[in-house]
């Protein structure tokens, strides 16, 4: 197993960071891998539910992407399998005592050597967590910013 993690911080409370972080059709906007993603059982983020992820690039898969943990605000848990890859992965919401939140996502991947193209499948997801979680920050704080100047 290979174990990874990383964190972010964003302007946004974390109400507007969970709203942010739990809206799939938002997802497009944090990594341009997806095509369809849809709830294939249960109501969404509900423990035991499963989410069915399209994903186009670098190769065609789709992901079955079941929650294991859903406490809105403050911790989401799922397990992923695809390609014969199998995933935990774990997101944490602490509110930020200066304001803010903190986003701290952790998890497991099995097989880290897997080519899937020309990279590794841990080399994958390393950048697609990067690229993911930062631009997803930056959405938070535009939301937060939103916030602000209607409150202002």
């Amino acid at each position: 197993m290979h174990p990874f993690s990383y964190t972010i911080k964003t302007q946004a409370t974390p109400a507007q960071a969970w709203d942010v972080y739990t809206d799939w059709r938002l997802w497009p906007r944090f990594a341009n891998i997806y095509g369809q993603i849809s709830w294939s059982e249960g109501n969404p983020w509900e423990v035991g539910s499963r989410m069915r992820i399209e994903i186009l690039k670098p190769l065609p898969a789709v992901v079955d992407h079941l929650i294991i943990c859903c406490d809105p605000e403050r911790e989401l848990g799922w397990i992923d399998r695809s390609m014969g890859l199998t995933m935990s992965q774990w997101a944490e919401f602490t509110r930020l005592p200066s304001g803010g939140t903190e986003i701290r996502t952790w998890g497991d991947l099995s097989s880290p050597n897997t080519m899937i193209g020309i990279a590794t499948a841990k080399d994958l997801l390393a950048s697609f967590v990067e690229t993911w979680y930062e631009n997803y920050r930056r959405t938070c704080d535009e939301r937060a910013s939103q916030s602000l100047e209607l409150a202002g």
